[in-house]
């Protein structure tokens, strides 16, 4: 039977997520002017449709954004995580993994920013913040894969106590 050591979610950082639900409220307040209140806004006014997909996408996306999340579980016999909605989760057997251990990362630096990312030497999977578990597999064709935690002394704590034959 498979024991659950660790889980954790994170979500991305909702600060960026203000400027494209003010432009969803923005297009949808004048939507409502010129449907509503019949009232024409500026000289050449906005085609209805228009105003109506834009204040749409932009609410499906910070919906969809907002939704977003890195799910991350660590067992007995694998290594869980999955980021994004869509997103199925993937496992790491724990007889694949040579070696395993938290390291401090730089999310813009060494990836460009946070998601799922990949650089020449790994792959990563983060959603904010500077600390992750590297895992290094046994069979070295496949990249380390690197995701982020924000609870690294719990996961130090689980890497000592039930995979101290694996930490670097």
């Amino acid at each position: 039977m498979e024991t659950i050591y660790f889980e954790e979610t994170q979500h991305f950082s909702r600060g960026f997520l203000i400027i494209p639900a003010m432009v969803a409220i923005l297009f949808g307040g004048m939507f409502v002017v010129q449907v509503v209140f019949k009232i024409s806004i500026g000289n050449r006014p906005v085609p209805t449709w228009l105003l109506f997909s834009i204040f749409l996408l932009t609410t499906a996306f910070t919906v969809f954004m907002y939704s977003q999340q890195l799910k991350f579980k660590i067992t007995s016999q694998a290594i869980y995580f999955s980021l994004g909605v869509f997103a199925p989760m993937q496992s790491i057997k724990t007889d694949q993994i040579a070696s395993i251990s938290l390291r401090k990362y730089n999310g813009v630096g060494e990836f460009s920013g946070w998601g799922v990312k990949s650089n020449a030497t790994e792959n990563c999977y983060t959603t904010s913040g500077d600390e992750g578990m590297e895992i290094k597999f046994k069979n070295n064709a496949q990249k380390p894969i690197l995701i982020g935690t924000h609870k690294s002394a719990e996961v130090q704590e689980i890497l000592s106590k039930y995979f101290s034959a694996l930490k670097n």
